[in-house]
């Protein structure tokens, strides 16, 4: 959008369509890499590498279908402090201060209305802090968290795996695991590419560039591209790669 916004102006004072495209090119990557500047915001999945995520999604799915979850917390905090196990959380214990951590193992978002019922449940331990494990959390969830006499920390999945597993060196047995996706083959592509729901579209587009070239000097390369999407539409007609499609029988 920048780009069409530069290059509706660009050409009205620039008659070559050349310079006007590299100008409007130049001015978008300019505006792009100001905005990027000004407007980075550091989340805690883009500053774990992509292995790390991986882990850290891992981690979660596997202790959210473990059903002794909390015994793996109840190890990992007494690994470094005095500790007390309840039925929903763990109470760390020092000199000056009560800390709570309370897994919250759903795949849902972290909300407001969640956040109250878990300080609602823990606070007949008078905890100083309350530390959360979540999957993730609303943006409006951090700030309620705010609004208690007590500090109340959110950690999202990766965040846990960064400051808690990773920091005390204490990490649960994957036991589940995400599939990866995988990525489309080139057989797959040419099928998604020609095929007769597709051939309508490269016509009308053929359509609409022979109808554009009227308008503007560059003909040959309209012709060029206009005649390629014809190509592509009779191609997409035949269908050529329909016999590789293969029919999944439910049961």
């Amino acid at each position: 959008m920048i780009f069409f916004i530069s290059f509706i102006w660009v050409r009205y004072f620039i008659k070559s369509l050349w310079q006007s495209v590299l100008i409007s090119l130049a001015i978008t990557i300019f505006i792009d890499i100001i905005s990027r500047i000004f407007t980075k915001k550091k989340n805690s999945q883009s500053q774990l590498k992509s292995k790390d995520r991986e882990n850290a999604e891992n981690c979660f799915f596997s202790l959210s279908m473990d059903k002794n979850n909390l015994d793996f917390l109840f190890k990992l905090a007494s690994s470094r402090h005095c500790c007390k196990k309840y039925s929903n959380c763990i109470l760390v214990l020092h000199p000056e201060s009560r800390i709570i951590l309370f897994p919250n193992y759903s795949f849902a978002s972290l909300s407001q209305d969640d956040l109250a019922k878990i300080v609602n449940s823990v606070i007949e331990h008078n905890p100083t802090k309350i530390v959360i494990l979540c999957h993730s959390a609303l943006k409006e969830t951090y700030s309620f968290a705010k609004n208690f006499n007590i500090e109340v920390q959110v950690l999202d999945q990766y965040e846990t795996y960064q400051k808690l597993y990773k920091n005390y060196n204490f990490f649960p047995e994957i036991k589940y695991s995400y599939k990866k996706d995988k990525k489309l083959a080139l057989k797959d592509l040419a099928m998604f590419s020609l095929n007769r729901s597709r051939a309508k579209g490269y016509f009308f587009s053929a359509l609409i560039l022979i109808f554009s070239s009227f308008f503007v000097r560059a003909n040959l390369y309209y012709a060029i591209i206009s005649s390629l999407l014809v190509l592509l539409a009779i191609i997409s007609l035949y269908d050529p790669f329909s016999k590789n499609k293969t029919d999944n029988q439910l049961l």
